[in-house]
């Protein structure tokens, strides 16, 4: 087939499309137009616009179902993350507080793994066996420095080193993580959340509910603190 030929075609196709209601003028035009139906049976020119339309129509559904799906897992998840502050605020004891916080993440968020890494030592000391401490000085947490300074979620796949770095010996069942940083560009620390799952965390899939509940950790943290000093001094 030649260009001419080709580019032909293309201006045909323009003209169609800038006036849909030429056929109605030119309705002996039908008459010679040949359309070959998916079953290999010859189709009219409605049938093959009310199939295409059909098509369109079911891919229409099916994002809007995909849409209100989703829109229905935001609800539930900021209504739980609703319940979980006000049940947190209740809570003045950071072990209870980072126990209870365990819990709801891996049960809301359906994950296999949870570290929340803390740089004040004291702190952590307060926050139980989930709560680890990491010296802000530790050349590993550099590799982290490109996704704390981001001040928001990062959901993927992380290195082997990272994934070592954060869950140890239990990192090789880990296939996503959600990233979250604590305070200000992370400042007050990072918590990981990790699944075997490989889609379960993705570039791109909503935080909104992880960013609004570390400022809920970051808040009781400044609470925690001080208590940390009095206790050590």
């Amino acid at each position: 087939m030649s260009d001419d030929q080709v580019s032909l075609k293309d201006v045909v196709a323009r003209f169609l499309r800038r006036n849909p209601g030429f056929l109605d003028d030119y309705p002996d035009v039908l008459e010679v137009l040949q359309l070959q139906h998916q079953s290999g049976a010859a189709a009219s020119l409605i049938e093959r616009q009310v199939e295409q339309l059909r098509q369109k129509n079911e891919e229409l559904n099916r994002q809007l179902n995909r849409l209100v799906h989703v829109a229905s897992e935001n609800e539930q998840l900021m209504s739980r993350l609703h319940q979980l502050t006000l049940e947190l605020m209740a809570i003045h004891d950071p072990t209870a507080f980072f126990e209870h916080l365990g819990r709801s993440l891996l049960e809301d968020f359906k994950a296999d793994i949870l570290r929340i890494c803390l740089f004040d030592r004291e702190t952590a000391a307060l926050a139980g066996g989930d709560v680890r401490w990491v010296d802000p000085e530790d050349e590993a947490l550099q590799q982290f420095q490109v996704h704390l300074e981001k001040n928001h979620t990062v959901c993927g796949r992380l290195s082997e080193n990272k994934l070592g770095f954060l869950f140890d010996n239990r990192a090789q069942w880990v296939q996503s993580t959600a990233l979250v940083p604590l305070g200000d560009n992370g400042s007050l620390g990072m918590m990981a959340i990790g699944s075997s799952d490989p889609a379960r965390f993705y570039p791109g899939m909503g935080t909104l509910f992880l960013d609004l509940l570390a400022d809920v950790i970051a808040s009781s943290l400044a609470n925690v603190q001080p208590q940390a000093q009095r206790r050590s001094a």
